[in-house]
């Protein structure tokens, strides 16, 4: 009976959206002006819980099928089309939203080594579709973790406890740990913080190393501790409210997602790590998102006692002053873009969907602007770069480089740090 209404509401919803899919759903203007003031993919089909129920004796694909099934349920365009390269193996002729959105395995026939890959706040685990295939080939056992409170809409966030992102990346880790013989983990932005503080707590003697992108540490804002407390204020639930057109991460963002995770970087900052863990690090200095100063100050305190190895691949213009202990690769210049942004780092130029000539441009620094963003939009010629205030006021028409043209350069060198300590 269930599955019959979800089919039923699947259905709906893809009516609704008549004749789009969810390439050309971000282009179409009207829809995000209406999409705006309705918010209608910012809340989730009110079925079901938003976080899922886990026991340590879930194999992985039970574990990814149970997913699935919470997805088809509360994401509303979870049915929708979308035309873009599925990850996972899939046999479906016509993919939908939610083969991209959902969790994945990329396996060998073997259990030698494997990586397991944490999305960050708001997006969903098509962040590494790319990068996924790129260490399968390079013979990793590949899964990818989906946070609670993602993959159906922002306002999920709202229903969701630090605890459930924990006890989601501790049954990752564990399970991970159980069925590999050595493995690495890979976090991106908040994912990283969770992965870091979990390993922290319980390091298994089988993970061989951590890669960290842009993780973490604290806000450019720094307002955001208020948020745990206005988020009880009526009416202020909401710190930014866009329509929500982007298919595989939120647009809109909940007060109480900030409160959640400056409780995640307020513990990153103040965790230690274990000393002989070799860790990569990847991020810009002019991140947007993430205060890199304290990204920086953090590595430096964990170089002062770590006896393995540790790297650094700096997006950064100028100098940085970095401890000599932290083999540092810093990158001063990028094709075709001004600097680096905090969600492009993972993501080649040539991706169908976030690449320079894909489907969706972000131009979320004008959700408040109808005409600014519409240029955005539909600007033949466009400057990209990260969304910071001089960036914004020096090119125009300006979009958040969802890229990176040193996506290549970035792959080898991770490639060959993986390789090195997990074999």
């Amino acid at each position: 009976m269930l599955k019959k209404f979800i089919g039923i509401i699947s259905a709906l919803c893809a009516i609704g959206a008549a004749a789009q899919d969810c390439t050309t759903l971000p282009k179409n203007h009207q829809q995000y002006l209406t999409g705006m003031a309705s918010g209608e993919y910012r809340y989730a089909n009110q079925i079901g819980s938003p976080v899922l129920k886990l026991n340590a004796k879930m194999q992985y694909s039970e574990y990814i099928q149970a997913t699935n099934t919470l997805l088809a349920t509360r994401n509303k365009r979870a049915s929708l089309p979308c035309p873009l390269p599925v990850v996972a193996q899939n046999t479906a002729e016509k993919h939908r939203v939610i083969d991209h959105i959902v969790p994945y395995q990329l396996l060998h026939t073997n259990q030698d080594k494997a990586i397991l890959l944490i999305h960050g706040l708001t997006d969903s685990p098509y962040i590494f579709s790319s990068i996924a295939q790129d260490l399968y080939r390079q013979g990793f056992n590949v899964r990818t973790l989906l946070l609670p409170g993602h993959g159906t809409a922002a306002d999920d966030l709202r229903r969701v406890q630090y605890q459930d992102w924990q006890q989601h990346v501790r049954y990752a880790i564990e399970r991970t740990s159980k069925d590999f013989n050595q493995f690495a983990v890979m976090g991106f932005s908040t994912g990283a913080a969770l992965a870091t503080l979990d390993i922290a707590k319980y390091t298994p003697e089988n993970l061989k190393a951590l890669v960290l992108i842009a993780p973490a540490t604290a806000s450019h804002n720094k307002n955001s501790g208020l948020a745990q407390w206005v988020d009880w204020l009526p009416f202020m639930d909401w710190l930014d409210k866009d329509a929500d057109l982007d298919f595989a991460k939120y647009e809109s963002f909940p007060l109480a997602a900030a409160a959640l995770v400056h409780e995640v970087m307020v513990d990153m900052m103040q965790t230690p790590v274990p000393t002989d863990l070799p860790i990569l690090t990847i991020m810009s200095q002019v991140d947007a998102t993430i205060d890199s100063q304290a990204t920086m100050r953090l590595l430096t305190r964990w170089a002062k006692r770590h006896s393995a190895p540790m790297a650094l691949r700096l997006y950064a213009e100028q100098p940085v002053a970095v401890p000599d202990t932290i083999k540092t690769t810093q990158i001063s210049k990028l094709d075709g873009v001004v600097d680096m942004s905090h969600i492009g780092l993972l993501i080649p130029k040539e991706h169908p969907y976030y690449g320079l000539h894909g489907a969706y441009r972000h131009c979320g620094s004008y959700f408040e602007d109808a005409q600014a963003y519409r240029a955005c939009k539909s600007a033949d010629i466009i400057t990209y770069g990260e969304h910071h205030e001089a960036n914004k006021a020096a090119y125009q028409p300006f979009a958040r480089v969802t890229f990176n043209p040193d996506y290549k350069g970035m792959t080898v060198q991770l490639i060959e740090f993986l390789n090195t300590h997990v074999n």
